[in-house]
C-alpha cells in the first residue's frame, strides 16, 4: 500500500508499506478530522489497499502503562492503523496525567507543548470554553481528554486494574524478543509485534528477564558525572528551619528520620530514590473534604512536624504554602490547588519511605503508598486538629481540604503515586549528565526536553552534631540548569540483541543524573508518540528489531502528522522539521542535467556536483529553499522545477512541479542525516 498525505497541495508524507493495514488511511482520516486542533485542509490519497497479515499474534501493539507516555504511544500507534492494547495496572487512565493529579504542570500553561501534548491541552481548553491550553486541568478533565486521544485513534482495547505479571521471551540468531507478556486480568498471555513499557517503574522491561536495567544512584565514577551517587547531608539549597532535634527523649531517633549510619560515603551507588508523593487536590471550595484521619493515626509520629513549627515561630509555610499552587490555566472561579514538593526537614516530599520500592513486590509497593498516605494525611490532620499547634494555623489549614468531586472512588486520594524514578533501562546508548545538552542537537532526535537537573531530597537523616546531639539534615537535592536538548530514539531502546521488539519511553536508558531532567510528563508525550510511530515499522515488515528503525521516517511522521517538535531549540514557531540530509540525488527529471547527486556548500545551498549542469560557471544546478518553498534552479536566475507551497525545512522527497524544466518532475532520494 502506498499512503500520500497532502497539505496545502504539498505532499508531507509518502508511505509504502511492505505488509500494510486496511485501517490505516481511514484511521489517519477520522484522526485528522476529530483533532482539528492541530491539523487542517487534509487530503489523503491511498491506493492499493491488501489486508492486515499480523493474525497470528494478538495485537500489533501492546501498550504497558496509560501514563501520558502510554496514552501517547497507543494514540499514535492507533492513528497509523495498528490495532492496540493498552494495559494500565491502576483502576483509573493517565498515570500522573490524570490518575496522579499533576497533567502537564511542569512548566505552566507557558511551557511548549507540540504533537499529542498540545492536543491534550487543547482538548482541556475546549472544556473549559477556553480558547487555548490548558495545561493542568481537573483530573476529570485530563482523564476526559485521554479517553478522547484513545477513542479517535481507534483504541478500543483499554484494561484497567491489570497489572503485568510475568513476560516470556524467546532467542533466535542472537536476538532476543518478548513472545508474550501475562497480565493480572487476562486468562492466558497476550502476544504482539511489538510491546511498549510506558510504565513507571518499566516492570514489563523487567519482567522480560534478559534485558539490562538498573535503579538507583550510580557512583560519580560510572560515568563521570560530578552530579551522581550519594551526597553529604546538610543545609546547602534547604530552606524552613536548621538545626532541629532529631531524637526522641528517651533517645530513639524520630520517624521519618534515617540513621546516617545507612547512609553510604560520598560518590558511592546506592538503591537511593529521589523522594515520592501524592500530588494532592486540595480544595478551599465549600464542597471540600475536611482533613480525615489516617487509621493508626498517632500525634508523637509528628513530632518533627512540631518541632520544625517550633523553630520557625509557628509558620508552617516550610511544610507547603495553603493554599498551595494553583492549577495552570484552570478557569480562576474554581478553587483548586495542587500539593507539591519542598526542600525543608519537613515538606510535603518524605524520602525514605520508599526505600527499596524498585525491586518491591506487588504487595510491598501498596504498603509503601499506605505509608506516604498516612505520613501526608496525618500531617495535614496534625496541623488542622493538634492542640500544640497555634490555633491561627489550626483555623488555616481547616479552611481547606482534600477535593470533593475528584477521586471519590479512592477516598479523595490520587491513585497514582508519583514515582518521579524507578527503574530505567540500560541501552547501548546512556543520556548522562556530560552528554545531555551536550550537543544539544541530535540528528536521531524524538523529541525535545527543557528541564533543569531536578532531584527532589533523597534522604533525611540524623547527623551527629557533637555533645550526643543529633540534628535532623536533607541529603541528595541538586537542580542545577541546563537548558534545552534534543532527545535521541537511542535512549528508548535497549541494548542490541536484547529487547529486539520493546520501546521503553518512560524509564528511558539514562544515569540518574539525567533522569532528574528527563522525567517530566510533557516530554515523556513525546517519547510515547515516538514510540507508536516507530512500532510501524516492525509491525508493517520494514524492519526487524527496533534498533533497526529508521529513524528519519519517525521524525516525518511525529512532524508532518503529529506537529511534534523533534528538534530544539523549544519555541513559539512551529515545530521545525528534520535537518537537511547530507547529500540529495535527484532522479527522473524531463531536463536531463538536474539529475545528480546535490551536496551543501558554505552558504547552505546544495549544488549538481556535475559541473555541467549550469547555466554559466557562476551559476551551477543548485537546490535551496526560499521562504519555505523549495527550488531546482539556476540560483536567483532561472527556475525549473519547484517542491509546490510551504513544503517545510527540509526539501520534500516527491510532488514536485514543472516551472521552465521539461516534463516529468523529478524526485529525491535524501543521503544520511
Amino acid at each position: 500500500m502506498m499512503l500520500i498525505l497532502l497539505y496545502n497541495n504539498t505532499i508531507l508524507l509518502q508511505i509504502t508499506e511492505k505488509k500494510s493495514h486496511s485501517r490505516l488511511s481511514s484511521n489517519i482520516i477520522s484522526y485528522l478530522k476529530k483533532m482539528k486542533l492541530i491539523v487542517a485542509s487534509v487530503l489523503l490519497l491511498v491506493a492499493t489497499v491488501t489486508a492486515s497479515n499480523s493474525s497470528d499474534v494478538d495485537y500489533d501493539v501492546v501498550v504497558y502503562g496509560s501514563t501520558p507516555a502510554g496514552i501517547a504511544a497507543a494514540t499514535a500507534a492507533g492513528v497509523l492503523g495498528m490495532k492496540v492494547a493498552l494495559y494500565e495496572p491502576l483502576k483509573m487512565i493517565g498515570g500522573m496525567g490524570a490518575a496522579g493529579n499533576l497533567a502537564l504542570n511542569d512548566g505552566g500553561n507557558g511551557a511548549e507543548h507540540t504533537g499529542l501534548a498540545l492536543n491534550f491541552t487543547l482538548l482541556n481548553g475546549k472544556h473549559y470554553g477556553v480558547p487555548g491550553q490548558v495545561a493542568h486541568p481537573e483530573s476529570f478533565v485530563a482523564e476526559a481528554s485521554f479517553r478522547t486521544m484513545l477513542a479517535n485513534a481507534n483504541v478500543k482495547t483499554i484494561s484497567l486494574d491489570c497489572r503485568v505479571t510475568g513476560a516470556t521471551t524467546a532467542m533466535s540468531q542472537g536476538i532476543s524478543k518478548i513472545q508474550s507478556a501475562s497480565f493480572f486480568c487476562e486468562p492466558k498471555p497476550i502476544t504482539a509485534t511489538v510491546f511498549i513499557d510506558a510504565s513507571y517503574d518499566g516492570d514489563l522491561m523487567v519482567a522480560a528477564g534478559d534485558i539490562d536495567y538498573t535503579a538507583g544512584r550510580e557512583a560519580n565514577t560510572t560515568y563521570n558525572e560530578s552530579l551522581a551517587g550519594a551526597r553529604v547531608p546538610g543545609f546547602k539549597d534547604v530552606g524552613g528551619p536548621q538545626h532541629v532535634d532529631a531524637l526522641y527523649p528517651n533517645g530513639t531517633i524520630l520517624k521519618f528520620v534515617k540513621n546516617i549510619s545507612e547512609l553510604p560515603p560520598p560518590g558511592s551507588a546506592d538503591d537511593a530514590l529521589m523522594a515520592f508523593q501524592h500530588r494532592m487536590c486540595i480544595s478551599g471550595e465549600e464542597s471540600r473534604v475536611p482533613w480525615p484521619k489516617p487509621d493508626g493515626y498517632n500525634p508523637d509520629d509528628f513530632l518533627l512536624l512540631q518541632r520544625a513549627l517550633d523553630a520557625s515561630n509557628g509558620n508552617p509555610s516550610f511544610f507547603t504554602r495553603m493554599p498551595p499552587s494553583r492549577l495552570p490555566g484552570l478557569p480562576s472561579n474554581i478553587n483548586k490547588y495542587c500539593l507539591c514538593c519542598g526542600i525543608t526537614i519537613y515538606a510535603s516530599d518524605q524520602p525514605n519511605l520508599n526505600k527499596g520500592w524498585a525491586n518491591a513486590s506487588w504487595e510491598r509497593r501498596q504498603e509503601i503508598i499506605a505509608d506516604h498516605t498516612y505520613f501526608e494525611l496525618g500531617s495535614f490532620y496534625y496541623l488542622a486538629n493538634d492542640p500544640r499547634v497555634n490555633e491561627s494555623v489550626r483555623n488555616l489549614y481547616n479552611q481547606y481540604g482534600l477535593c470533593g468531586d475528584e477521586f471519590q472512588e479512592f477516598g479523595n486520594i490520587p491513585p497514582q503515586l508519583y514515582i518521579r524514578i524507578s527503574n530505567r533501562l540500560v541501552g547501548d546508548y546512556v543520556i548522562t549528565q556530560n552528554n545531555i545538552s551536550n550537543p544539544r542537537n541530535k540528528n536521531d532526535s524524538i523529541g525535545v526536553g527543557d528541564w533543569s537537573f531536578d532531584e527532589h531530597m533523597a534522604g533525611k537523616y540524623a547527623v551527629p552534631v557533637g555533645d550526643g546531639k543529633y540534628e535532623v539534615m536533607l541529603e541528595g537535592n541538586f537542580w542545577p540548569g541546563n537548558g534545552w536538548y534534543d532527545v535521541s530514539y537511542r535512549a528508548l531502546v535497549p541494548k542490541r540483541g536484547q529487547g529486539a521488539n520493546l520501546l521503553v519511553p518512560v524509564c528511558i536508558s539514562a544515569s540518574m543524573v539525567a533522569y532528574t531532567s528527563t522525567r517530566i510528563e510533557n516530554m515523556f508525550m513525546s517519547l510515547g508518540s515516538a514510540a507508536g510511530v516507530a512500532a510501524k515499522q516492525l509491525v508493517d515488515g520494514s524492519v526487524g528489531t527496533v534498533q533497526d528503525v529508521n529513524v528519519t521516517e519517525v521524525q516525518d511522521i511525529l512532524s508532518n502528522i503529529f506537529k511534534q517538535r523533534v528538534h530544539g531549540p523549544p519555541g513559539s514557531g512551529p515545530p521545525p522539521g528534520p535537518p537537511p540530509a547530507k547529500w540529495y540525488n535527484v532522479t527522473g527529471a524531463g531536463t536531463a542535467a538536474w539529475n545528480g547527486q546535490y551536496v551543501p556548500r558554505s552558504d547552505g545551498i546544495f549544488y549538481n556536483t556535475n559541473p555541467n549542469c549550469a547555466k554559466s560557471p557562476n551559476e551551477p544546478c543548485a537546490l535551496y529553499s526560499e521562504g519555505r518553498t523549495w527550488r531546482l534552479a539556476y540560483h536567483g536566475v532561472e527556475l525549473e522545477y519547484v517542491a509546490g507551497e510551504e513544503s517545510g525545512s527540509a526539501p520534500p522527497l516527491t510532488g514536485w512541479q514543472l516551472a521552465n524544466g521539461s516534463a516529468p518532475a523529478p524526485t529525491l532520494i535524501a543521503g544520511p542525516k
